[in-house]
């Protein structure tokens, strides 16, 4: 037997060495900052990204922003999956449907986020609705995408041997479509949820009170007064809200979805 031209690693391996290279990079940080080889205003010191963070939580801001943050993703990704895992699985099986659709749905795919602020503050105003609306406008359409090529993948024999067997396109679905595509479509619903993470500090910019603070607006609240401690630890925060809420998905997907 060949041996592995990529190699095999245990899984104690590989988050060793995912913990070494944070370290690695923790530590060239801190030569750079603290060695004084970068400018503040371009990276901060861990220190600086502290100070930062204990002050939005000596206000009060810190952990409801986070808190309402997650929900608002949280939203979003349920409605993202109530729309499009049905929608997505019609195209994959109807091809009909699918040649119907197709091209509407990659081409509001590739409209830039960004450019539909103004019509979700027209639709749906400024309050909490228009911020849920905004994350899910964008991740639906790839939600649907990677749907409906989960469920095309399913091999053409399985299809073949149901409908011999005397299956309707509903029996299909129901008990060969769905379950074969399962692992496929929650490795969707994980995309869906990174995408949304990373849009969220422009849904937060739709006007928020402080009632309605989150970790977006509160990274736009420290560049607006130039504040790169608490830039950087936004930054910090979302990427490891967001990298935790992915492996918390992958480990489902690894214990009750490996197939």
């Amino acid at each position: 037997m060949k041996a592995s031209v990529r190699g095999h690693l245990t899984r104690r391996a590989d988050l060793l060495l995912g913990v070494a290279g944070l370290g690695l990079l923790f530590a060239l940080w801190c030569g750079l900052t603290y060695g004084g080889f970068v400018r503040k205003i371009f990276l901060p010191t861990p220190t600086g990204i502290w100070e930062g963070l204990v002050e939005y939580d000596q206000r009060g801001w810190l952990w409801p922003s986070i808190g309402r943050s997650f929900l608002r993703v949280s939203k979003a990704l349920g409605l993202v999956i109530l729309v499009g895992v049905p929608v997505g699985v019609l195209m994959g099986t109807f091809q009909p449907l699918n040649a119907l659709l197709q091209r509407i749905v990659s081409g509001a795919k590739s409209v830039p986020t960004t450019a539909i602020t103004g019509v979700v503050v027209l639709w749906f105003g400024l309050g909490e609705q228009g911020k849920i609306v905004f994350l899910f406008l964008g991740a639906i359409f790839f939600m649907i995408i990677l749907v409906r090529d989960a469920v095309a993948r399913v091999p053409e024999a399985y299809v073949r041997v149901a409908l011999d067997l005397g299956a309707s396109r509903w029996q299909l679905i129901r008990r060969v479509l769905l379950p074969w595509a399962l692992p496929r479509i929650w490795e969707a619903i994980i995309v869906c949820n990174g995408i949304m993470w990373t849009y969220i500090v422009l849904a937060e910019f739709i006007s928020s009170s402080e009632n309605e603070l989150g970790l977006g607006y509160l990274l736009q609240l420290g560049s607006r007064t130039q504040d790169p401690g608490k830039v950087f630890g936004m930054l910090i925060v979302i990427a490891a809200i967001s990298t935790l809420t992915d492996y918390g998905l992958q480990m489902f997907r690894r214990h009750y979805l490996d197939w």
